[in-house]
């Protein structure tokens, strides 16, 4: 099988979902083998959970995706549908009857427990797994297919879009043409019949939808930063500086899945160091094996740093001496090393004049994958980058994503430091 027909098997639900009840059932069974001791037990446990951990978190994202609104209708976001409350309750119990029966069967295949009894309860929890993966496998998807089958309102800065029932092609009246919005809970009733039509009776507006679309009819698109959130629409589409933080969620996962490849490294690379001094594998294993996960653990464990410091704080700070930047390492930057700051789209940049001292990436891993990366112009064979990877900047340019509010400092910086302020819409 290729590697493109097996990443599309998994992208299967129940596909997905059966490797993860594997990976669990293993996880809880291999643990309880009556043969080890605790040290045993804790240590195995450890390495199944860090090597599980990956389809875990596949099946749950896309369960998430099936189960989590509001969704994408091309550059729009959908803001009124057919409601499926009871389908999303019944999918999130389906999983948790799934992980429960799992965990049940895999500690009494692992004891080893005898009896009618026992017989019973494996019987039942094999049941209770193959209904819940049954379930939390198709029912999120079969109850969108569902609900999007009674058409779906959409928003965008080009105005709303309607996608009538049945499927059909999407049309896109812009925000001033509209016209009136009434206070009806459900879309078809609210929106003018031109507007609306081809929408089904039982098409509801999602919480706030109803009165944002009311504002945007009568003043213009400009959602507030708790429409953005509420309603999950792009950041960009907003003017308030608050819409550009980013979900305090999100940060967190991406500090879960660094601390997780973090782990991961530290464990193969100790594990091999460690067997090689008892012995129990030959020296060469460091010389090919281990510089990897001992090379990993060492880039990775700055980039954790960095990104513990920065989560829920500003990435940077303006004070009468410079610009201090906190994303990048850099520290102080003084004002009279900096040419202009450039703010577009919420994406700010500082550049530094040319003789002034350059910056320098404070991550190993950049640094590397740049060093390979020139090593390799003049093969015969081209080997792809890996970059960009983690916060790059340029000797002459600190770049600042929206959701880390830089863009917010840049009149304090003009006011304070005197720097000539580019702004491009």
């Amino acid at each position: 099988m290729s590697q493109a027909s097996a990443m599309a098997l998994l992208s299967i639900p129940p596909v997905r979902g059966l490797v993860s009840v594997v990976a669990l059932l293993v996880t809880v069974t291999l643990p309880f083998q009556p043969d080890l001791g605790i040290a045993s037990r804790i240590g195995l446990a450890l390495v199944l959970l860090l090597l599980s951990a990956v389809p875990w978190a596949v099946t749950l994202r896309g369960f998430l995706q099936d189960v989590q609104e509001p969704r994408r209708v091309g550059g729009a976001v959908m803001i009124a549908q057919r409601p499926r409350r009871l389908a999303i309750v019944v999918s999130w119990i389906a999983l948790a009857v799934l992980v429960v029966a799992i965990v049940v069967l895999g500690v009494l295949v692992g004891v080893g427990t005898e009896g009618p009894s026992a017989g019973l309860m494996a019987a039942g929890s094999v049941l209770a797994a193959v209904f819940g993966l049954a379930v939390s496998s198709l029912l999120p998807r079969l109850s969108r297919w569902y609900a999007d089958g009674a058409g779906i309102v959409a928003v965008s800065p080009e105005g709303l879009a309607v996608v009538p029932d049945h499927g059909g092609d999407a049309t896109t009246s812009p925000w001033d043409r509209v016209g009136l919005v009434l206070g009806e809970s459900r879309a078809v009733s609210s929106l003018p019949p031109d507007v609306g039509a081809g929408l089904g009776k039982r098409v509801r507006w999602r919480p706030g939808a109803h009165a944002a679309v009311r504002r945007w009819t009568q003043e213009g698109f400009a959602p507030t930063a708790a429409e953005v959130r509420g309603l999950g629409l792009d950041p960009e589409w907003s003017q308030d500086p608050e819409s550009g933080v980013a979900p305090r969620a999100g940060q967190w996962v991406h500090i879960a899945l660094m601390s997780w490849a973090t782990a991961v490294c530290g464990l193969l690379g100790g594990a091999m160091i460690v067997a090689v001094l008892l012995g129990n594998a030959p020296w060469w294993v460091l010389v090919l094996l281990a510089w990897a996960p001992v090379l990993g653990f060492v880039i990775l464990v700055p980039r954790l740093w960095r990104l513990l410091r920065t989560v829920g704080r500003r990435s940077a700070r303006v004070t009468s001496e410079g610009w201090i930047d906190v994303l990048h390492g850099q520290g102080l930057v003084p004002w009279k090393h900096i040419e202009r700051i450039e703010v577009g789209g919420r994406h700010t940049l500082v550049v530094a004049r040319i003789d002034a001292p350059k910056f320098r990436d404070r991550d190993l891993g950049n640094r590397l994958n740049h060093r390979v990366t020139r090593a390799m112009e003049n093969w015969p064979i081209r080997i792809p980058s890996a970059g960009p990877l983690f916060r790059e900047t340029d000797p002459r340019y600190l770049p600042y994503p929206p959701e880390t509010r830089a863009f917010t400092l840049v009149d304090d910086a003009e006011r304070v430091g005197g720097v000539n302020v580019r702004r491009r819409p």
